[in-house]
């Protein structure tokens, strides 16, 4: 559903589960006793004498919940999107505060709720304090699978004393990580219209995709870092609506593990010849599109250079999560009009009321639009 403090604050026998995928870059700070008291203390659905029912997750796990959900806490940035979109009033807090371009586009009473950081990647700083002391009903954590990720939902439950659900979610699984979610918060209408808006759109750039003939494919690179030397290579999570529009990603490198990307070389670069240029900062597409260095690329020369719209977060990545959606119908409405034929301004609107629960204006809606072209 791309960003992410230092200062991970799990048991060591949790932290060693997390050490297969970065956290071992992590800081860790040991549970202080007022934590451990605290977690002792979280009373349980049982004690409480509260109904509960078992709601399997994506890892297989059996998970006892309360029958009603009345407040969800997210796991990282890309479950906050996810979650937001589907139950915005059952957040508990937030992984991290809406930057201030999203604030354009969130409701104000949500830019303060409480922040418990991540607990997942090199910028993990779960805040065990906060999220007990906000009290949700349910942890979830929203994704792809990670080998361990039974281990890990099963000792962060432990741990706090809340239980933890993981639901897979990637563009091709997101209906059904809607559907789970409907199932869990009890917003199964909204659920619902959220599920089949994803269907809709991937089943359209499937089909688009399946009717380009081999001279129609166009190759677009993904350029980010300061310099624009950094890029989200052919593969990437994070480069992945390049290639669900019927695209090849130009940069054909190693992919990295995280949203960084791969470094390659303006060499590199003058090789590819990419058709069409994203750059992903406004910084960045003012450097791609005046330094001498760039102009020596076709795409720079005919004008072929878009900045990513990136509020209240990124078309294509950061995180990679539900917010590609859209990204779909911009990038293949750029690369690819006569297969992606309608009015982006308004898929823009629509995406917008129904995702993030706000309804643009037209004059919003064309500074979005601006903003890529």
């Amino acid at each position: 559903m791309r960003k992410y403090k230092r200062g991970l604050v799990l048991t060591a026998a949790l932290c060693t589960t997390f050490l297969i995928y970065g956290c071992q870059k992590t800081e860790i700070k040991e549970t202080t006793a007022a934590q451990t008291e605290m977690t002792a203390t979280v009373p349980s659905s049982e004690s409480t004498g509260e109904k509960t029912r078992v709601f399997t997750d994506s890892a297989g796990r059996e998970v006892t919940l309360p029958e009603e959900i009345q407040k969800i806490a997210p796991s990282g940035p890309l479950a906050q999107i996810v979650l937001y979109t589907v139950a915005p009033d059952k957040l508990a807090g937030l992984a991290s505060d809406f930057s201030d371009g999203a604030k354009k586009y969130i409701d104000e009473k949500y830019w303060g709720l409480p922040k418990f950081g991540q607990f997942y990647g090199k910028n993990a700083n779960l805040n065990m304090e906060a999220l007990i002391a906000a009290k949700p009903d349910v942890i979830i954590d929203i994704g792809e699978a990670k080998k361990t990720v039974k281990e890990d939902m099963d000792a962060l439950s432990k741990q706090l004393g809340i239980p933890v659900v993981f639901i897979e979610a990637d563009l091709n699984s997101m209906s059904s990580a809607y559907q789970m979610l409907g199932e869990i918060t009890g917003e199964t209408a909204q659920a619902a219209k959220l599920a089949d808006y994803c269907d809709k759109t991937m089943k359209k750039s499937e089909e688009a995709k399946a009717s380009l003939g081999a001279d129609q494919k166009k190759s677009v690179y993904f350029a980010s870092g300061d310099n624009g030397l950094h890029t989200n290579a052919e593969g990437s999570i994070h480069a992945r609506v390049i290639e669900q529009i019927g695209a090849e990603n130009a940069a054909k490198v190693e992919k990295a593990s995280s949203g960084g990307g791969s470094e390659v070389s303006m060499e590199q670069l003058l090789l590819w010849q990419p058709d069409i240029i994203l750059a992903d900062s406004n910084p960045l597409y003012q450097t791609i599109t005046t330094d001498s260095v760039w102009s020596e690329l076709n795409a720079v020369k005919e004008g072929h250079v878009y900045l990513i719209p990136s509020a209240p977060y990124s078309f294509m990545s950061n995180p990679p999560s539900v917010n590609r959606m859209i990204g779909i119908l911009w990038l293949g409405n750029l690369v690819y009009p006569e297969q992606y034929q309608g009015d982006i301004k308004a898929d823009i609107k629509e995406f917008y009321d129904l995702f993030y629960h706000v309804q643009l204006t037209d004059a919003q809606a064309e500074d979005i639009v601006k903003a890529g072209n």
